[in-house]
């Protein structure tokens, strides 16, 4: 039996880790801690429903309970388990994932900021601990799968695949008036609102093109994107002779998170249906989506470049969540903070947290 803990249980990744393992009991998966950031009510259900061994709110105080980023250290220490998954949302994932990898646990990595904004330092801390980062996106668990038994020099790219949101075929002389519904709409996958926004300006596939390029080791133009409306292709790999492999299925985050947990596991997912079946695919608009542009640019960039895509962007999103802002400005507000000198490469997570809010108070300025 395989001890694991959950970070961010109450949130879209956690949530489906554990409706699979209420469906699934014959997985060899033991849940020993999990953590949310202040949903008391609804963590403490789960703790008494799994059985679980420790609580952590990273973001309250709660009597009784581990508390705050040094709180889920001191869980992880006192709670062995086997491999952690965090699915904590946004930039605070960066400092679960650290504690995760200096504890010498295996991370099953659902959280991108760690890698975008991380970076290098990330996959030291996995090399000095002996620790596996292991990616659960849909995309990359998908690259992950298929570069297995493959030599790096025999692969020539990767390529992504994007759903294109919402705005795929919308009109774009009607951009100004999009709508926080609008962008939420995604027309594939239920997720959290963050994400969403995200997918609906592309923002989401650059920040996977800069986490592919740091897990895999290949360069942003060795990255392709392509647009693929129905989400049933995940992700694809070309290889030197010409070839092209895929990994096909349902969207269901169901197989990526318990692949990355256990090897144990059979019958996920539903098998997929080639009747009717039609797969189609399109070229990148970036007239439409050009915050594409601005990742591989970012990527291009090193240094500091992709913390300052990644913070640039949570800023824009958030004033734009709560109409402080139009779809337009958010746009405008990652374009204009990445014209600034982000070339800095932090050296330690210290760095990184100053670095971040640096650029969170330029893009305020710039809103």
């Amino acid at each position: 039996m395989k001890r694991i803990a959950i970070l961010g249980a109450t949130g879209s990744i956690g949530t489906t880790a554990l409706s699979v393992l209420r469906d699934r009991t014959d997985l060899p998966l033991k849940v020993v801690s999990l953590s949310a950031h202040n949903n008391r009510e609804r963590l403490l259900a789960l703790a008494n429903e799994f059985s679980s061994e420790a609580l952590c709110f990273t973001g309250s105080k709660e009597e009784g309970f581990f508390h705050g980023y040094e709180g889920l250290k001191a869980m992880l220490e006192e709670y062995p388990v086997d491999i952690v998954l965090n699915g904590i949302a946004g930039f605070d994932g960066l400092k679960a994932s650290v504690a995760i990898l200096e504890a010498g646990y295996d991370l099953a990595l659902a959280n991108k900021e760690s890698v975008v904004c991380g970076g290098e330092l990330l996959f030291e801390l996995a090399r000095k601990h002996n620790a596996k980062i292991i990616p659960v996106d849909s995309e990359h668990s998908a690259i992950y799968e298929l570069l297995r038994g493959r030599e790096r020099e025999d692969v020539s790219s990767l390529i992504l695949t994007a759903s294109g949101g919402p705005f795929r075929s919308r009109d774009l002389s009607t951009f100004d008036s999009i709508s926080v519904g609008d962008a939420l709409a995604h027309p594939t996958w239920q997720m959290g609102k963050k994400i969403s926004i995200d997918s609906a300006t592309m923002a989401n596939k650059a920040l996977e093109v800069i986490e592919a390029s740091y897990l895999f080791g290949f360069q942003g133009d060795a990255i392709e994107v392509v647009i693929h409306p129905q989400s049933i292709i995940h992700s694809m790999i070309r290889t030197r002779d010409g070839a092209v492999y895929a990994q096909l299925g349902n969207p269901d985050m169901s197989l990526p998170i318990i692949n990355a947990l256990t090897s144990m596991s059979s019958n996920l997912v539903s098998p997929l249906d080639f009747n009717h079946l039609m797969l189609t695919f399109e070229a990148i608009d970036e007239k439409r989506f050009p915050l594409l542009r601005c990742g591989y640019d970012a990527l291009s960039g090193q240094g500091g470049y992709p913390l300052a895509f990644n913070a640039a962007n949570e800023v824009a999103v958030e004033a734009f969540l709560s109409e402080r802002i139009t779809y337009p400005r958010l746009i405008h507000t990652v374009q204009r903070t990445l014209d600034h000198d982000w070339t800095f490469t932090p050296k330690s997570v210290e760095e990184i947290i100053a670095l971040d809010s640096e650029v969170r108070s330029k893009a305020k300025e710039l809103m």
